[in-house]
Order: C-alpha cells, then structure tokens, then sequence
C-alpha cells in the first residue's frame, strides 16, 4: 500500500483533474473529510500542533549541552518545573537535540598536528602478582591527529604512576603534545567542570604539565564523545588485543603490547583518516614540543632527617649526603627526599640538592657517594677547633732587705736557722 504522502500526490493529481473530493475518496477507500484533511495539509504543511513540552525545550537544550543526561533524569527535572507529559515526546527531542550537540563536541575536537592528546584507564580485571590478585589498568595515549597509540597495562592507577606513564609516553613517542585531554579522573582533577565553572587541575599534575610543555583540558562531564578517539582505542585494544592472550605475567603482557600497537593498531589503515597512524605520527612529532632533557622529579615527596654521619633512611636502606650540612650542627638536619621516575631518589636541604643515588631494595647495604666519602675524610683531617689557654701574667718577686747590714757571726747564725 502506498504511503500516506504518496496518496496524498495521487489525490492531488485527480482533484486537479475535475474528479470531486467524493469519488476521490472512493478511490482510496476513506471518508471524504480525509481527502479534504490530505489536501489542507498539503496546502498548509504538516499541522503544528502544541506541545506539552514546547514551554520546557529552552531549558532542555540548555541542559544537554553541558551534560549527556539520560531521559529519566531529565524527565523528574522538567517535572519539578511543571511538565505533565510523558518521556516518549521528551525522549524523541533529546536525541534530536543530542545528535546535534554530539557532532558540534567531535567538530571541536577534531585537531591540527601535535596539538592535543587523549588519555585515559580501562578497566581489565585481575591479574596475579606474587600470588595476590592485582586490578589491571590499561592506561592508553592517543594523539589526536595522527590517531597513534601509546600504552601500557599498569596494577595502580595512583598519580605518580600516572605521571611516570606519561613520561615514559611521551620519551617513546618523541614529542609532548600542547594539549592533554582528560575526563574528570581524579589524578589530574581535583573539581570537575560544571555549568558555571572551569574544572580546577591538581597543583601537582598542574606543575607536572609546566614541565612536560602540555596544558590540561578537562572534557565536558558525561561526553564521552569529546574524548571519543580513546574510548574507542581502549575498547580496541581489549578486543582485540586482551580477548583471549596468554602471557606469563605483567612484564611479558607488557612486551606483547608494544609489538602488537608497533606491528598491528599502528600500521592498519585508519577508518576515519584513511591513513596509517605511524605515517601521520610524522606530521604529528613535527608540530609537538620536546621532551625535557632530565626526568621529572616526582609527585612523592618525603621528610627526613640526615644523622650525624651524613646518612638518611629510605625505604630500609641509608643513603648519602654531603656532609658538609652537618658543620657546627649537634642535631639532625632536615631534608627533602623525592624519587623521580627513572628510580632515582634526589635529596634537598634548602632547594640546595645535597644528594642523588639509584634506588636499591629493602635491606642493602648503605648508599655512599665517593665524593660524599672523600669530603668527610677531608673535614676529619682538619684539626677540630680548642679553645685558647689564657696566658699567666710574669712578674719578679724581690725579697725584703733589713735596713741595718749583718755582720759575719750573724750572718752564720742565720744560715744555721735555715737549715732545716
């Protein structure tokens, strides 16, 4: 059977050619009226008619472009507000109103070479660690350009090993993007953006991006769509990566990944750019910033106190200062310890660094720096300090004398008496 506008033309066709509404309609097997309510409406277009929702669709538009909320939510809002209708009416207008504002967000996103880069974690399940059940991450980089990925299967999801990934991204890709994007994961966010307010960064992810050359941008909340080139790249690598691999533990998981992104993800032919992701990473590294020459210092820091012999404890082992912070100091020093992401615990006392060794295991021996040993030989040879002898006073002391001269007899008599 024909569809209604297709009628509608045929009717239109006959009434145009002399034929009445009445025969018309005995055509088609309708009522009159029904003919007469085709051809009014194709004179007039579609009836507009009142909605229950036409007062609330302002807001509704308003609301979505800021968050991707689903129907119920959406529907006890706008009931608070008065509305009487039900969600198949609001339901039909939020996809319309989403449809538009998903593609306005990808229009957004959509970025010249080496501006920006998209991370985020995937949940893996389980893997076993010494025979403790550990959660697996997947922390994945994708740039946004070139669509090259970057990532590495992780136990912990904390900041300071956000930020040794990240490094250790950006040192295997060759380049910093400018721009980091990222959902309101609470390593790099600590207050997500809202309505009226700009999300606020960490201060201590913020300082890590000054030094990386990287601004963070945080994603409109509940848009996934906004860092949509990762999301897709997490679920690809669980697809078809994780799906049914065998390795032996996370370091061999690990080197499996490398080969699989460097011989598969990254060579394919890119559905969206037509391209292969290591030949655009070209155009992409060209536009990035550079990686900074020394590793970043970390985001742990930790207080301690060097003894008297120019040692600090660190995770069960003693490490070197130099001793020279110790002079004319009875009590231990304070100092700041931090370990940075290639292993290497730095040591400060006063913004002064006083210290840096390799971090060894619980229970090693003491970590002494030859050139923290050699500077306290030398200050034990120098003689300690003493404190000066006061010098006596010299004086004579002259015996009396009688004013009257002894003669010879007294003089023996004298003598005699003194003998003892």
């Amino acid at each position: 059977m024909e569809n209604i506008s297709e009628r509608v033309r045929m009717a239109r066709h006959l009434i145009d050619q002399g034929q009445n509404k009445t025969d018309v309609a005995s055509v088609f097997g309708v009522h009159r009226t029904t003919v007469h309510r085709w051809l009014k409406d194709s004179e007039c277009g579609k009836r507009k008619r009142k909605s229950k929702l036409d007062p609330y669709r302002d807001y509704i538009r308003s609301r979505l472009r800021d968050y991707n909320l689903p129907g119920p939510v959406m529907l006890r809002e706008i009931q608070e507000l008065g509305y009487t209708g039900r969600i198949t009416i609001l339901r039909d207008f939020m996809a319309e109103v989403k449809s538009r504002y998903v593609q306005e967000v990808v229009d957004r996103f959509e970025t010249d070479p080496g501006r920006q880069g998209q991370i985020d974690w995937g949940d893996c399940g389980y893997i076993m660690v010494g025979g403790i059940p550990r959660k697996l991450n997947l922390f994945l980089l994708v740039l946004g350009y070139s669509r090259y990925m970057w990532g590495e299967f992780t136990t912990t999801t904390r900041r300071p090993e956000l930020v040794r990934i990240l490094e250790k991204g950006f040192l295997d890709i060759g380049g910093v993007p400018r721009e980091l994007i990222v959902d309101n994961m609470k390593q790099a966010i600590d207050i997500a953006r809202s309505k009226s307010s700009p999300a606020v960064v960490n201060s201590d992810f913020l300082e890590f991006g000054s030094w990386c050359g990287f601004k963070t941008v945080a994603c409109p909340p509940y848009w996934p769509q906004a860092k949509g080139k990762v999301e897709r790249g997490i679920g690809y690598v669980k697809r078809s990566f994780l799906e049914g691999r065998s390795f032996t533990d996370l370091d061999d998981l690990n080197r499996q990944l490398r080969i699989w992104l460097a011989e598969t993800a990254n060579v394919r032919t890119h559905g969206t750019t037509k391209e292969r992701p290591v030949d655009r990473l070209v155009i992409d590294r060209a536009a990035m910033g550079t990686i900074q020459a020394d590793c970043y210092p970390s985001l742990e820091r930790y207080n301690r106190l060097a003894d008297h012999d120019g040692m600090i404890s660190f995770r069960g082992v003693r490490y070197s200062v130099d001793p020279s912070i110790l002079l004319k100091r009875k009590r231990g020093v304070p100092v700041t310890a931090t370990v940075s992401t290639d292993n290497v615990i730095r040591i400060h006392h006063e913004k002064q660094l006083v210290g840096r060794h390799v971090i060894v295991p619980s229970g090693s021996q003491d970590q002494v720096d030859p050139l923290h040993a050699a500077k306290r030989r030398e200050l034990s040879r120098k003689p300690k300090y003493k404190a000066p002898v006061s010098r006596q006073p010299k004086f004579n002391q002259v015996p009396a004398v009688d004013e009257r001269p002894l003669d010879i007899y007294e003089e023996v008599a004298y003598a005699d008496s003194a003998v003892v």
